[in-house]
């Protein structure tokens, strides 16, 4: 297993300001540090971080949906790490990195490819007792739209409702709980194969072993499979994506419009498929996607489709 030799780094780093600021600034590196090292980039030394190693970890808290103040925090800290170790490099404005909009719309599709996700999936499952825990976790991911959290997180006893829907509660961002109305048997089957791995509290990873300690862990095996962003280039956030897209297949007909060469010409195949109504089944489709992937508002929903202007 390779080190993260950026946390020991971070650690010892002499750091400017007040203690207080220190704090934060070492904290939040060693955030970054960590998510780039669960994306499979093995950079050993600060003055080696580059503006193509913070871009990938940008784009990636910008899939995960933090908040833009949130990610120019973490950016402030990164740079202040890298200075203190010589490293200047740091694009100083935002904007570099896509930052500045609330709503982040993706250009280009960052669903994982689906002979990526079965390929994984088959070697997964055909594992070890570790590796078929994270193939149960990815297939919920998958077939409903989880996040990771939630997805280590659903246990069928209480997710799985008498009247057949499935009820969202553990691990929601925000603590925003949400219910799938009509789930389809894919997805009831996907949430009942976890139900032998949930061990004594509630939840599909290890008893012996920590929340913290797992989440790395499925991060270095399905990285080490081709998962992540170096590779195919989408993360295993690109699950969720890979399940917006296909939902949103499914309601309209239509392919995301990310998957279009440009809005216009999602807006020709749209009015092709549903003439004058071609708008309406666009916005009742982001409405069903919003509550389905657990937002408040279906704007949000573009991250992962797109969009319709331009």
């Amino acid at each position: 297993m390779s080190k993260n030799k950026l946390l020991y780094g971070a650690k010892i780093a002499r750091l400017t300001g007040s203690g207080k600021t220190r704090y934060n600034n070492r904290g939040q590196s060693i955030r970054f540090a960590k998510r780039l090292h669960q994306l499979g980039y093995r950079v050993q030394h600060w003055k080696n971080i580059s503006n193509r190693h913070v871009g990938v970890v940008v784009d990636d808290w910008q899939q995960q949906g933090l908040a833009v103040s949130t990610i120019k925090s973490y950016l402030s800290s990164v740079r202040q790490m890298c200075r203190a170790y010589g490293n200047e490099r740091i694009h100083e404005n935002n904007s570099e990195f896509g930052i500045g909009k609330r709503c982040y719309i993706t250009t280009q599709s960052k669903a994982v490819p689906e002979i990526v996700y079965r390929a994984v999936l088959d070697q997964l499952l055909s594992g070890s007792e570790r590796f078929q825990r994270i193939g149960r976790q990815l297939t919920v991911m998958r077939e409903l739209g989880l996040r990771h959290e939630e997805a280590r997180k659903i246990n069928p006893a209480t997710a799985l409702l008498p009247d057949g829907r499935i009820y969202i509660s553990a691990g929601t961002k925000g603590g925003r709980d949400r219910i799938l109305h009509n789930p389809s048997q894919k997805q009831i089957d996907a949430v009942k194969g976890l139900a032998p791995l949930i061990g004594k509290n509630g939840n599909s990873w290890p008893d012996d072993v920590s929340e913290g300690s797992w989440e790395k862990y499925v991060y270095k095996i399905v990285g080490r499979m081709g998962l992540c962003i170096r590779t195919c280039g989408a993360s295993l956030h690109g699950l969720r994506h890979a399940y917006a897209q296909a939902r949103y297949k499914e309601l309209t007909n239509l392919a995301a419009p990310c998957l279009y060469m440009s809005p216009s010409d999602y807006r020709e195949a749209a009015y092709q498929q549903h003439g004058d109504t071609w708008r309406n089944t666009h916005d009742q489709a982001i409405n069903i996607l919003a509550h389905e992937l657990g937002h408040n508002r279906g704007e949000i929903t573009a991250t992962y489709l797109g969009t319709i202007h331009g």
